[in-house]
């Protein structure tokens, strides 16, 4: 749930706000809902990851590939697909990243909090 919450979010604030809002709302979401850490990272990482791809490869699909194409060449990749991998990587790694914040946020503010470690010193 908390990954269409990312995604749908992030795809509607992205045509008002700047890019970087990618990164305020798996932080928010991941604060708000609870998850483990490593769920916390992959789905701030695929609700990301999967909207810039999508919508990256329809870009590509309705032009051709010509924009792609040529700014894959700008940043000497061979062709525009690889572009758009490498773009939704960055941004799921921003968005996977930003997500796991907002779970370490969240346990500051547990009544219990979750013990750093297991091993006793």
């Amino acid at each position: 749930m908390n990954f269409f919450i990312i995604a749908i979010l992030s795809a509607i604030l992205q045509i008002f706000a700047p890019w970087w809002v990618i990164a305020i709302v798996p932080f928010v979401v991941l604060f708000w809902r609870p998850a483990t850490s490593s769920g916390a990272f992959w789905t701030g990482f695929g609700g990301i990851a999967v909207p810039w791809l999508l919508y990256g490869y329809y870009q590509h699909f309705i032009s051709d590939g010509a924009m792609s194409d040529r700014v894959a060449k700008i940043f000497m990749l061979p062709n525009g697909i690889l572009l758009l991998l490498v773009t939704s990587l960055i941004g799921g790694l921003v968005g996977g990243f930003s997500g796991l914040a907002g779970h370490w946020a969240r346990q500051i503010f547990r009544k219990h909090p979750a013990p750093l470690s297991t091993h006793a010193s």
